[in-house]
């Protein structure tokens, strides 16, 4: 959809049973949790109610036709027949037109009921001058339910985004786990080989036997940490692969997929930060929606305040096939009026519908004023995180010049074993500030996207 550039264009390395590949960057990831994940098709279903509600809407406005058929006969004698087969169709507003036939015989018919022995046609139409002139139920009901499918739309769309940012999280995480259990892997490395060159320098007598034991314990330090980093990152793999399916079936991140470095995505999403724009935003387009539905609510309770009259006109006809045989000499005409007395249902709807309306306008105004907090604190974070980015790649810097100098110092016997494990230890903790920070600063770029109320799958 709109705005994937903003939901990070990036390449992350990823995959779980997909055949003769062992990559998979992160749109594709998102592309997966969009097509397969249940909650996504659980949001999908949201919206098909908000369609399905609009058809039974209109169904209000589907002609009806009708047939009241009354027959009598008793001791041989067929007292009488009554057929009345009439076609309706609703129409917008108050109006409703109607056609009919008639056609009656027996031998007591009631004198008002005979009729021509072909029948009688009729036209006309129905029109209500009081209560449902300008709405009425059937119009109400049609404009809410358009008014909540705009609404359930929205509604999928928040639920989509909450999904795929729960699902960056956790792919943050998995990164962030890879590149800590690969930050220890490569300290154990060194300490191995440290170990390794001092234990020989000890045999030769050009080092003291107790340094060995300092770079034992350095040594198992590093293994216990690298085993650690390693459990971490099985059980991310785990909680991952929960968002990971294909037809309804979970798939399992395999160990050997490895994802992208965190400082391709990092330089990626410091050059891709959108302007706020509430707009459009899902979650205020869903209040908005709702109050609609309110407004045409609240005007269908104020219109039932007005008495019902409803004044019905029919032209009739022996030649239905012959216009001109319809003629105002030839016709039948009602007028019905129906009003309470004291309109205390009517009148308490009609507050009902005006508390909930205003109710729902207090609900949108503070949903916007706390988009508009959140987004003004997220971009601060934005902006601090950028400031402290400088600052630890500084920090790491300077650690790993503290620690190439140690060991220099070392190899000309200026300096210890002790020194060398603390100057890395140092290093070891900056490296991992720097990691903690740009996990956060993923994370809180993709919240700060999805409080924007962008999607990454139109």
């Amino acid at each position: 959809m709109r705005l994937v550039k903003y939901f990070f264009l990036l390449f992350f390395v990823c995959s779980s049973a997909l055949a003769q590949t062992d990559s998979l960057s992160y749109t594709e990831f998102l592309d997966m949790v969009i097509s397969e994940h249940p909650v996504v098709s659980q949001a999908g279903l949201v919206s098909n109610i908000g369609d399905a509600e609009v058809q039974s809407a209109r169904g209000a406005f589907d002609p009806r036709f009708e047939v009241d058929y009354k027959g009598k006969e008793y001791k041989g004698t067929e007292y009488y027949d009554l057929l009345d087969a009439q076609l309706q169709v609703p129409m917008w507003y108050g109006l409703k037109l109607k056609g009919g036939f008639q056609q009656n015989q027996g031998a007591y018919l009631n004198p008002q009921n005979e009729l021509p022995d072909a029948g009688l046609f009729s036209a006309g139409v129905v029109l209500s001058l009081g209560e449902g002139l300008w709405i009425n139920s059937r119009m109400a009901g049609l404009r809410k339910a358009q008014a909540y499918r705009e609404q359930s739309e929205a509604e999928q769309q928040l639920m989509v985004n909450d999904i795929l940012l729960e699902a960056s999280f956790v792919y943050f995480e998995w990164i962030r786990a890879q590149e800590k259990l690969q930050i220890f892997e490569d300290f154990l490395e060194n300490a191995n080989e440290r170990y390794s060159g001092i234990r020989r320098q000890a045999q030769t007598g050009a080092l003291a036997g107790i340094d060995t034991v300092e770079a034992r314990l350095a040594l198992q330090k590093r293994r216990l940490q690298a085993n650690q980093a390693e459990v971490d990152l099985r059980k991310i793999r785990l909680e991952l692969s929960t968002f990971l399916w294909d037809q309804d079936q979970p798939l399992i991140l395999q160990e050997q997929v490895l994802p992208s470095p965190t400082e391709e995505i990092f330089i990626t999403l410091l050059s891709e930060v959108p302007e706020a724009e509430l707009s459009s935003h899902p979650q205020l387009e869903f209040y908005r929606r709702k109050i609609e539905a309110l407004q045409i609510e609240r005007r269908y309770r104020f219109n039932a305040l007005l008495p019902q009259i409803d004044l019905e006109y029919n032209f009739l006809s022996e030649e239905p096939d012959n216009f001109e045989t319809f003629n105002p000499g030839a016709y039948k005409a009602g007028l019905r009026f129906s009003m309470p007395l004291f309109l205390r249902k009517e009148r308490g709807d009609l507050r009902i519908a005006e508390y909930e309306l205003e109710d729902a306008k207090l609900e949108l105004s503070l949903k916007d004023q706390q988009l508009q907090a959140k987004i003004a604190a997220l971009q601060q974070q934005i902006q601090s995180f950028i400031e402290q980015t400088e600052m630890i790649d500084q920090m790491v810097g300077d650690a790993s010049a503290l620690l190439g100098a140690e060991i220099r110092k070392f190899n000309f016997g200026e300096s210890s074993i002790f020194l060398i494990n603390a100057r890395e230890s140092r290093l070891i903790e900056a490296r991992l500030e720097q990691l903690d920070l740009q996990t956060k600063y993923l994370k809180t770029q993709a919240e700060y996207l999805q409080v924007l109320g962008t999607n990454p799958v139109e």
